[in-house]
């Protein structure tokens, strides 16, 4: 069974509309390692206000233990309003911002997270501006995580929907939102949703795919999915056991004086390969001489867990 190891991102992102409240009862005991209330694409505008209204009383009645708290606010004025109201409760851990570019509106919410800085910003990439723009906006203050939101730029874009199973028509802004999570040293790309509710089993083929190209967690919009992605972005106690003894043995060589080796299976073993294992583990590389030995990677970042106290959680 997979786990959520110290220090992991979110594997699993659970999209509960703020105006319903039978998900909002439901929503904490879902398995989510973290629940977005959406005020936007979920609710009709005519609901918007009461939706605002029923996030505030949720978050102020959210427990530390608990999965991660973050809400997708609306746009414009709309959306700084509800982060000033969802902010002034100081219960949750990140705003999502909706259809994000760069530009006043980006420049407005950062401004309104910086009076409450241990509130992180995530970005929700969903036109070609928004991938377009991701050097300029993924590195801004404040910004944790990406999103891409790929029924929006599909529409954008004048494509079909995906399929049940998934298709490859998008790996380069798949591979864009990727790229920039790393370069920018933010803590995990958060993979898409899947509007096919029904065929979980399409979403695990998906899901494995998508965590192939380097996502660490998926959004969710069913609680049925929840389980799905926890175990695909989870940790294999077996892969965290052979990233724990090639470390060893590693550690063990260049101690010995070799730099690089074969290992068992004749693969080429240096300080570069390695990486993923230390990324995995959380290890600190001990065998660096340059001072910079309480490095362990963007890993680091993920352990701010907020109000939640989730990073021991386990599927």
């Amino acid at each position: 069974m997979s786990a959520s190891m110290p220090g992991q991102p979110p594997r699993s992102h659970l999209y509960v509309p703020a105006d319903q409240p039978r998900f909002l009862r439901a929503a904490p005991r879902s398995g989510a390692d973290a629940l977005i209330l959406d005020l936007e694409d979920a609710v009709a505008p005519s609901r918007k206000d009461g939706a605002r209204a029923a996030a505030v009383a949720f978050a102020e009645e959210h427990t530390a233990g608990g999965p991660e708290l973050w809400v997708r606010i609306n746009e414009g004025a709309r959306g700084r309003d509800d982060a000033r109201a969802l902010l002034a409760t100081g219960r949750v851990d990140g705003l999502w911002m909706p259809k994000a570019t760069a530009g006043a509106d980006l420049d407005a919410l950062i401004a309104l997270a910086a009076t409450a800085p241990e509130v992180a910003l995530g970005l929700l990439v969903e036109s070609a501006t928004g991938v377009l723009s991701l050097a300029d906006t993924a590195g801004r203050a404040g910004v944790r995580h990406l999103q891409l939101g790929e029924v929006d730029l599909r529409a954008d874009l004048r494509m079909a929907p995906d399929s049940a199973p998934g298709d490859h028509l998008l790996d380069w802004a798949r591979g864009l939102t990727v790229a920039h999570t790393a370069a920018h040293g933010l803590v995990s790309a958060v993979a898409p949703v899947s509007v096919h509710t029904s065929d979980p089993g399409a979403f695990r083929t998906s899901s494995l795919r998508l965590h192939g190209l380097g996502f660490q967690g998926r959004a969710c919009i069913h609680p049925a999915q929840v389980a799905v992605a926890n175990e695909v972005f989870g940790v294999d106690p077996g892969e965290l056991a052979d990233a724990h003894a090639l470390l060893d043995l590693f550690e063990h060589r260049v101690d010995a004086g070799s730099g690089a080796f074969r290992d068992s299976g004749g693969a080429m073993v240096d300080a570069a390969t390695v990486r993923r294992a230390r990324e995995l583990t959380g290890r600190a590389d001990r065998t660096d001489r340059t001072g910079q030995a309480g490095r362990t990677g963007r890993t680091g970042q993920a352990g701010r867990t907020g109000r939640t106290g989730q990073a021991g959680r386990t599927a």
